[in-house]
This record gives C-alpha cells, structure tokens and sequence, in this order.
C-alpha cells in the first residue's frame, strides 16, 4: 500500500472517529438536558396539581381575600415585606370575570411586580409556562388556571416562580456544552490514535499479502522456466526421439509435479485466509490412525537407515478432521524424513494431556535457531535456502500445518532436542 493511500485511509478513519464521538457527545447532551428539564419542573408542577385538588388552600387564599376586604374583621397585621425581594414560590390569584386581581390587599409588595401579569382563559386545568416582566427582572412561572363557581371570583391561578430553577437549567447547560467540547476535543485526540491502531493490522495484511505474492511469483518462476527451457528444447531437435530426449521430459514432468504440489499448497492457504477451509470431524481412534499413518514413513526410513519408533499411550478418542490432521503429521514426517542423515532417529509419541490430545514428532538431526524458531510457520520461510533445493521444499507445509492445527482450536509449537535435533508438538482439545 502506497504512502498516499494510506494516508487517505487513516485521514478517512479519523474523520469517522471524530464524526462518531461527535454524534454519540450531541446525543447525550441532549438526553441529559431533555431529562433534567423534566426532573427539575416535576416537584413544582406536582405542588401546583395538589393545591388544585386540594380546595383547602385555595378556600384559605379567599378567606383571607375577604378579611383583607373588611377592615373589621382584619385582627392579624401584615408583616413587613422587603423591598428586595422578588422572588417568590407559589402564589394564588383571585380573578375577576372582567380580568381584574382581586386579592391585591392580600399579596401586599408582591402585587407590584405582577402589574402586568392578564388574565387568561385559554387551557384551563393544564400547567403552562408565563413570563412577566418587570422593571428589574424577568419572573418566570409555572402557572395553573382554573374556573372558579362564585359571585364574584370567577377564576383562580397557581403561579409558582421557577426563577431559580431556570437559572440552574442555564448554568448546567452551559456546564454540559462546555464538557462536550472538551471531551470531543480530547476524542479529536483518541480519534487519531485509533486511526493509527486501525491501520496497523491493514497495512501488515497488504504487507503480508504482497509479501506472499511476491514469494508465490518467485516460486512458481523457477518450476515454469525449467518446463519452457525443455520444452523448447524439444523443438529445436526435432528429428531425436522420445528416447533420445527421456532426461529433459522427465524433468518436465518432475517440476510438473512440484508445480502441481505448489499450487494445491497455495490455494489450501488462500482458502484458510478467506475462511473457507471447511472441516469434516469425526470421532478418531488415534492409536489405530498413528499406527496406519506412520507405517509408510517406518519403511522409508529403514531404507535410508535411520531408527524410526513410535511411542504411544493412554491415546484417546479425538475428535478432528482425519484427512486435515493426516497431513499435518505427514509434513511434519516429511521434513522429519529431509533434515536427517544416516544413523539418526526419528520418534513419534502420542499421549492424553489434561483435555488435550498431544502428539511430538521428534528428530536427532540439525537443530533450529531460536530466530528460526520464531519464523518456522512463517509462508515461504526455509532456514537454510540452499539446502531447500536438495529437498525440495517450498516453505509452505508448516504454515499449512499450523493453519490447520488453529482451525483444530489447537497449537503447534518447536523447540530444540539435546544435543542437537528438533521436537515438534501438537495439541489438540479432545472435543
């Protein structure tokens, strides 16, 4: 992946981060605004509701109204009122059928701040919002209206000041934006970082990708420029017979061959990369399936006189894919088979571990660096590429073999044998 396309992509994956947390801040702020209006009103419209059901307040509100009217039967003096107070909580106001207040002797200094405060008759019995200003501030109410069955009070209204709470809606939403843009600029921040960490497991993706195809190329050229040298060759003697030219079509044919084995390599590895590697359990006897699948290689192995043993014990049922698990074993043997000289030994034992199945092929032949170690599974990687060439190898079975042991739910490790020789081990989950 070119510098500038990745560029694009992490600019287009930090906008999506930004526009993400910008969204999820807006939402929120909305969420918490909208329920704290609602919370903080609750308590005052609730108090306005039960003195509206309550007829008691209401009755006391008109006693005191018609004392207020006469004199005489007024014993109780007023108290002082202060001149700076403009605030108030809840208020009952005997109207008029003419829209006059007429309580006035009975709110006393309030009266003088509600001057402008009109009757009015639209949705009676519901709780609506009434502003009034006055020369020094705005008062702001909840208010209640209803119809009043009397000779002279047709109509009575709740006010309650909502002032302070309007004011502490105020600074809490200036609170609540100016947490959100701090936090989206501290997402700005994330959003970049996230961007990084997203691009990281694309670009080892592309990275791995072309390193494959870049391998996968190098390998398939060498088997094909061999089969177009011979033949050519065979055209430029066309008068030889089969005979005479047996040694360049058997070459032909053997990197046919290879060519063939390298292309059933690959594309049972893109099928793991795509996830389209398919697996067809059963339930397997193992002691049986090691002991049919490690005869050949005992032959071969006696031919090219090496010691070759089979170890096995308290060997469960296992369930897995015979033919996938097959060839893993036989990479394993193969190789087992490549890297030992005359004289050495190769050993395979099988045992139960804790709810595991585990299986080591083990081998007294060269001994794997720790570097190596690390790579081994790695596609293409051959520890010692000239000595490939007298195997033949390609560096794809043990990546094949881990693909296949991963998809197993089970682990493929090396390490080293003393003195020298190399001990590869299998675990797979009983189930």
């Amino acid at each position: 992946m070119n510098k500038t396309l990745s560029r694009k992509q992490r600019r287009n994956f930090f906008f999506m981060n930004v526009s993400a947390f910008a969204v999820i801040f807006v939402f929120l702020g909305m969420i918490i605004l909208q329920l704290l209006s609602q919370t903080a009103y609750r308590e005052t419209d609730q108090a306005i509701t039960e003195m509206n059901h309550n007829p008691e307040f209401i009755q006391q509100e008109i006693a005191r109204y018609r004392d207020d009217s006469f004199p005489e039967n007024n014993f109780h003096k007023e108290p002082p009122k202060s001149p700076s107070s403009n605030r108030f909580n809840t208020q009952i106001i005997l109207w008029s059928k003419d829209g006059e207040i007429l309580n006035k002797e009975a709110i006393g200094g309030r009266f003088s701040q509600m001057e402008n405060l009109r009757l009015q008759t639209n949705d009676l019995e519901e709780i609506k919002t009434v502003t009034i200003q006055d020369e020094e501030d705005e008062l702001i109410f909840h208010s209640l209206t209803k119809a009043y069955s009397d000779n002279e009070i047709a109509y009575v209204q709740i006010l309650s000041n909502v002032n302070q709470i309007q004011h502490s809606l105020q600074n809490f939403r200036i609170i609540v934006v100016g947490c959100m843009i701090v936090f989206w600029l501290l997402s700005m921040g994330i959003s970049y970082w996230l961007s990084a960490i997203s691009m990281k497991p694309i670009l080892k993706a592309w990275q791995k990708q072309q390193e494959f195809v870049e391998n996968a190329s190098h390998e398939l050229r060498t088997p094909l420029t061999i089969i177009h040298n011979r033949l050519e060759s065979l055209f430029r003697k066309p008068d030889h017979t089969i005979l005479d030219e047996s040694e360049s079509i058997a070459q032909a044919l053997n990197e046919t061959r290879r060519l063939t084995g390298l292309t059933a390599d690959l594309l049972t590895i893109a099928r793991s990369d795509a996830n389209q590697l398919t697996l067809e359990k059963e339930t397997v006897e193992t002691t049986a399936f090691l002991t049919e699948l490690v005869l050949p290689f005992q032959e071969m192995a006696e031919l090219e006189e090496k010691m070759f043993t089979l170890a096995v014990s308290d060997s469960p049922s296992v369930v897995m894919d015979r033919k996938k698990i097959y060839q893993v074993i036989v990479i394993l043997l193969d190789n087992a088979l490549k890297y030992t000289k005359q004289g050495d030994r190769i050993q395979v034992s099988a045992s139960r571990k804790n709810k595991s199945w585990e299986v080591h092929v083990q081998n007294t032949g060269p001994s794997i660096s720790k570097e190596a170690q690390q790579h081994l599974f790695d596609r293409f990687y051959r520890e010692d590429k000239s000595r490939s060439k007298e195997t033949g190898g390609y560096g794809l079975g043990l990546a094949i073999a881990k693909q296949i042991v991963e998809e197993h739910q089970g682990t493929i490790t090396v390490k080293d044998v003393s003195p020298h020789g190399a001990d590869f081990c299998i675990q797979l989950p009983l189930n």
